[in-house]
């Protein structure tokens, strides 16, 4: 069963009405009809405003009633159309002389409920007109005698309605403008997930490499399926289906608005504006008015639409003019400008060379082994990072591994310095975020060690640098459940062993320093972490060994094997 803040399934849609009207003085429930929302102020003198229709499209139809936008909303339940009574109930409810006009998103059961409301509303001397918005491009077969189904250009019309009303404009003027605004309007949706029903099992969704163009706001199979791409092609195909049928040109000027269809993200939101926007721009189509946000959803719903509007000078006017209903978001009006920034970021390549030498054949090896180990290890650091972190910890090094073997050619191999440098420039460039500062924190400190030697204490005294400045800069301390566990074991077996033994038994020195780090590691499993994201979590979460720490362990091992085989074959 799908995840939901609901209490008992039946009660949903009443319970979420409870809410809206709850938290906003200036919305009232119907005397005898819950399902029934109208405004607090409610003026009979102006035309009487109402829509509906099925639950789990909110902010529609109930965020839209106030001040400059609907006098009332009917809902039914999830997905269903409300029964004719309760749309005569909100007839009745907000009758006076002026009139009223039922906004009808063109679905059967909307049709034929909200049809059946206007005709015995006015059968009882009542004065009620119908608009049905049909805006969805997708459906354009002439057999289809259903039409277009509608979409969130109802949203728009509503609003340019709203306005006239809240103008005092009579009903036939404001009838006649909403059915033009009904025929100048196009929208095209497209999902990557469909929207899951409270108490019910998620049904199966899309493949993960495809998407679905023109997907219904129920659920509906959409137009076509196409493989699943980057932003930019998903958006740039969509735009040009959209073209195709509203027969777009060069040099017209729209109102464009991006509706999210309920769960993507204000990141994903960003990017999609954008692209919606440089395709605009890239066409020549001037946008006079942009909208962007959560306005007609599929409960949680992954995808995007798109509606554009040939607005004359009337419609943007009615527009911008004020509301107050609570799920409204304004307009941007007209979009800014914006340029990519063009800063130049420090490159590899424009390291100065300093410090001692090294056997560049052994470097290289020792840097191959380690990249290649971070990458081996990605699905095992994922895991254990997705226990009480965020599951990419093995990404993120594979990511960094990536970067270092794209550009092991300009790398200096030579000089222990210069590459250390390099390699502090690439972990925070390509990695980011906090694992990113740390390595590239460790790389810098560990750097001021070569100078003038690459020798035995001269290693050891990088990693103890580098151990020092996590602790220092990055608050972690031995027992936290870090990176540092590991560090810090390596670092000070080194430390003492070196102290004790000088230049002897080399290798028995680094392989149980390597020990030493992969023994700290999985203690890590025992601890409960202190700092890090690990550390909002519940130690019931942490049974296994922290994954930084594991890290560690793993390119140390790396590390000294390859240093242990080149040794080997001198």
């Amino acid at each position: 069963m799908s995840k939901k803040f609901v209490n008992r399934i039946e009660e949903t849609v009443d319970d979420a009405l409870y809410g809206l009207v709850l938290s906003n003085s200036s919305l009232k429930f119907h005397e005898s009809c819950e399902r029934v929302v109208l405004r607090s102020d409610l003026d009979t003198s102006k035309v009487s405003l109402i829509a509906g229709g099925g639950s789990g499209h909110e902010p529609y139809a109930a965020g839209y009633i106030g001040k400059g936008l609907l006098t009332a909303a009917v809902a039914g339940n999830v997905f269903a159309s409300p029964p004719s009574r309760n749309v005569q109930a909100a007839l009745e409810g907000t009758k006076g002389n002026a009139g009223a006009i039922l906004f009808v998103i063109n679905y059967t059961g909307d049709r034929l409920n909200f049809g059946l409301a206007a005709e015995r509303f006015n059968a009882s001397g009542g004065n009620a007109k119908v608009v049905t918005i049909a805006d969805d491009v997708a459906i354009d077969s002439p057999s289809n005698r259903v039409g277009k189904r509608g979409l969130a250009g109802a949203v728009l019309t509503i609003k340019i309605a709203g306005a006239m009303s809240e103008q005092g404009k009579p009903l036939d003027e404001i009838h006649a403008m909403s059915q033009k605004v009904v025929g100048s309007l196009g929208t095209l949706g497209v999902s990557l997930y469909p929207g899951s029903l409270p108490g019910k099992e998620r049904e199966a969704g899309l493949p993960e490499d495809q998407i679905e163009v023109g997907l219904g706001i129920h659920g509906e199979p959409g137009k076509f399926r196409e493989p699943f791409s980057l932003a930019e092609k998903i958006i740039g195909n969509l735009m040009e289906t959209l073209r195709t049928k509203m027969e777009m040109v060069d040099g017209e000027q729209f109102v464009v608005l991006v509706n999210n269809l309920g769960s993507v993200s204000q990141l994903e939101m960003s990017i999609v504006n954008g692209e919606v926007l440089e395709w605009f721009k890239n066409h020549n189509m001037s946008v006079k008015r942009f909208f962007s946000g959560a306005y007609m959803t599929s409960l949680d719903g992954h995808g995007i639409s798109v509606t554009v509007l040939r607005a004359d000078d009337a419609m943007l006017l009615y527009l911008d003019y004020p509301c107050s209903a609570p799920g409204w978001i304004p307009s941007r009006s007209t979009p800014g400008t914006a340029n990519r920034g063009t800063s130049k970021k420090p490159r590899v390549s424009d390291v100065d060379e300093s410090g001692a030498t090294f056997n560049e054949k052994r470097v290289k090896s020792i840097l191959e082994a380690v990249v290649k180990a971070m990458s081996d290890s990605e699905k095992r650091l994922n895991h254990l990072d997705a226990v009480a972190g965020d599951g990419d910890c093995g990404s993120t090094f594979a990511g960094a591994a990536s970067a270092i073997r794209k550009a092991l050619n300009d790398l200096n191999k030579s000089r222990p310095q210069t590459l250390f440098k390099q390699l502090s420039i690439i972990f925070e460039q390509t990695v980011g975020g906090t694992s990113g500062a740390l390595y590239a924190l460790m790389l810098s400190a560990a750097a001021a060690c070569f100078s003038d030697s690459t020798g035995l204490e001269t290693c050891v005294e990088a990693l103890d640098r580098a151990n020092q400045a996590v602790q220092t800069y990055g608050g972690a301390r031995v027992g936290d459940r870090t990176m540092v566990d590991a560090l810090n074991a390596a670092v000070e077996h080194l430390k003492s062993a070196t102290k004790r033994e000088g230049g002897k038994n080399f290798e028995e020195i680094c392989e149980n320093a390597v020990k030493a780090s992969e023994r700290a590691a999985e203690e890590t499993a025992h601890q409960k972490a202190a700092v890090g994201r690990a550390s909002y979590t519940s130690s019931e979460a942490q049974t296994l060994p922290d994954a930084g720490a594991t890290a560690i362990s793993i390119w140390l091992r790396a590390a000294w094997t390859a240093i242990h085989g080149s040794v080997g074959n001198e």
